[in-house]
C-alpha cells in the first residue's frame, strides 16, 4: 500500500512520494474545479442585467396580452429582468417570426397559444417545427358568444340564421377561433345563412359583438368571463364550464353539432428548439417559479382557467398531441 511505502522508505524517497501525492491531489481538484466551473458557466442563465424579452404576438388588451403579462410581472417579483414586447400581425405569425430571427441563446421566448399550430400548418410559418416548448400553462374553452340579449339561446341563434344572414367574427385567419368556426359553419350549412368576419385580435373580436357589427364571437371563455356585455350559447368542448358563471351553458355536443376539432385554446412558452439544454431548463424553473406564485394562481382561477403545468418534455408530448387534433 502506498501509505506502508512511505513510512518504511527512506527520507528522501519519502519526501518523493509525499510531493507526488499532493501533486496529484492538487490535479484532481483543479480538474474537478474547472469541470465545476465550466458546467456553472453553462447554466449561468440569466445574465445579470440582461433582459429576457417575451414576444406575445398579438394586440395589448387581449387575453393573451394579459394572461402573459401577468405572468411576467411574476416572474419580475422573483428578480428576473424581463422585458414584454408585443409583436401582432396576420394570427400570431408576426411574432412567431421574431422569436425564429433572434439569436437560439434563451434571451428571446414567445407566448405561445393555438396559433402557433394553426399558422403553421396553414404554411405561413415554420413555428412549432422550430420550436419546443419550456412549459405549458393551461387550457381555455372556447364558446360560441353574442352581445346580451342579441340571441335567448343556441336554439333561438339557429331558428333565426335560417332566415337572416349571420356574420360570425373571429380574431383572424390562423387562429384557432377562426378554424372552429369554419368548423362550425360547415355543421350548420345546410341550414344557417352564417358568414365569418375577421378582425385583427380578440378585443376588436368583442367590440364587434358589443357593437352590433357581427352577431356571433367565437372567443374563449377567459375572454367572455371578464365582459358582462357579452351572453355565451355554448361551449365548443366537449365538457360544461369550471366557474359557476357559465356552468348551465350548453356544450355544442348537447345542442347536437359535434364538432370535429378541439374547442380548447392552451398557452404555453415556447423558445427556439436549438437553444442550450441548460438554458432550457434554466428557463423552465424561472417559469416554474412564477406560475405557482400566489397571485398567478389567483389569477387562474379567476378566470376559470384550466390550470396544466407541464415541463419541458412532458409540455412537448402534450404539443404534439393538439398538432395531431389541429390537423384531422
Amino acid at each position: 500500500m502506498l501509505l506502508e511505502r512511505i513510512i518504511k522508505g527512506s527520507k528522501e524517497a519519502r519526501l518523493k512520494i509525499i510531493t507526488a501525492v499532493l501533486t496529484l491531489l492538487v490535479f484532481i481538484v483543479t480538474t474537478v474545479s474547472v469541470i465545476q466551473d465550466r458546467k456553472r458557466k453553462d447554466v449561468f442563465f440569466p445574465a445579470p442585467g440582461r433582459p429576457i424579452r417575451l414576444v406575445i404576438p398579438f394586440e395589448k388588451g387581449g387575453k393573451t396580452d394579459i394572461m402573459f403579462r401577468r405572468l411576467a410581472d411574476n416572474m419580475k417579483v422573483n428578480g428576473i429582468n424581463v422585458e414584454v414586447l408585443n409583436i401582432p400581425g396576420d394570427g400570431g405569425v408576426a411574432g412567431i417570426e421574431y422569436v425564429l430571427a433572434e439569436k437560439a441563446d434563451g434571451y428571446t421566448i414567445l407566448a405561445s397559444t393555438a396559433a402557433t399550430i394553426t399558422a403553421t400548418l396553414s404554411g405561413k410559418t415554420e413555428g412549432y417545427k422550430k420550436l419546443v416548448m419550456v412549459a405549458g400553462l393551461n387550457e381555455d374553452p372556447f364558446m360560441l358568444v353574442t352581445r346580451k340579449n342579441h340571441f335567448g339561446n343556441f336554439k333561438d341563434f339557429l331558428k333565426h340564421s335560417q332566415e337572416h344572414e349571420i356574420n360570425i367574427v373571429t380574431a383572424g385567419n390562423g387562429t384557432l377561433g377562426h378554424k372552429i368556426a369554419e368548423n362550425l359553419l360547415q355543421k350548420l350549412a345546410t341550414s344557417s345563412k352564417c358568414r365569418i368576419l375577421e378582425t385583427n385580435g380578440g378585443t376588436s373580436e368583442m367590440d364587434a359583438v358589443i357593437s352590433g357589427v357581427a352577431d356571433l364571437g367565437v372567443i374563449t371563455q377567459f375572454e367572455a368571463i371578464s365582459n358582462p356585455n357579452i351572453q355565451p350559447l355554448v361551449i365548443l368542448t366537449e365538457g360544461h364550464s369550471q366557474t359557476p358563471l357559465f356552468r348551465n351553458v350548453p356544450t355544442i355536443r348537447e345542442e347536437g353539432f359535434p364538432l370535429d376539432i378541439l374547442g380548447s385554446a392552451f398557452c404555453a412558452v415556447m423558445v427556439r428548439n436549438d437553444v442550450n439544454p441548460n438554458t432550457l431548463v434554466a428557463l423552465e424553473s424561472i417559469v416554474e417559479a412564477a406560475y405557482y406564485s400566489e397571485d398567478f394562481q389567483r389569477f387562474q382561477d379567476n378566470y376559470a382557467l384550466i390550470k396544466l403545468f407541464l415541463p419541458l418534455n412532458q409540455g412537448s408530448e402534450l404539443f404534439e398531441e393538439f398538432i395531431k387534433n389541429y390537423s384531422d
